[in-house]
């Protein structure tokens, strides 16, 4: 899926250590994120009463979701500014990062959990699970994009240059 791709490479882009994104970063983002959307309605056959709807759910989820993400990033560079080796970590901090960590996790289930439910109200359950299956591949796409950057190898479709 090429949304997915290029999905995953706007997600892989996104400097960690930033708390915001570069508006190129952001833009691409968007960009997906509506082609994932035309992509679904396309495939689950939406009606334009169903299209709305979901626009309007996915739109200020992507939104919170967001947030949720900065957060979680921002905890994260926090515990391993604790973590470092040489220095003695605070115990209260650490703890409180950690509880935060959990806390944000929840938070993300929670905004799962209720967007289904708003989606139940419009969408059959073959659309909600056509959606389901959409998302995972999408994620799984971003994580194999990750994880190849990590290792330092090119992902499908990047151009490598000549030796």
């Amino acid at each position: 899926m090429r949304t997915g791709l290029v999905v995953a490479m706007a997600l892989a882009a996104a400097p960690l250590a930033a708390q915001d994104e570069p508006p190129m970063v952001e833009n691409l983002r968007r960009q997906v994120m509506e082609r994932f959307v035309e992509s679904f309605r396309n495939q689950a056959g939406l009606t334009p009463e169903q299209d709305e709807r979901f626009r309007g759910i996915v739109g200020r989820s992507f939104e919170q979701r967001r947030s949720l993400e900065q957060q979680e990033r921002a905890l994260w560079r926090s515990l391993e500014g604790q973590m470092r080796p040489g220095v003695a970590a605070n115990a209260d901090s650490v703890a409180r990062m950690l509880d935060g960590l959990f806390t944000l996790q929840q938070a993300k289930l929670d905004q799962a959990k209720a967007e289904q439910r708003e989606y139940a109200a419009f969408l059959t359950p073959i659309q909600r699970a056509q959606l389901a299956l959409m998302w995972e591949r999408l994620q799984r796409q971003v994580e194999q994009v990750m994880q190849r950057r990590m290792q330092g190898r090119p992902g499908p479709g990047a151009r490598v240059p000549p030796p």
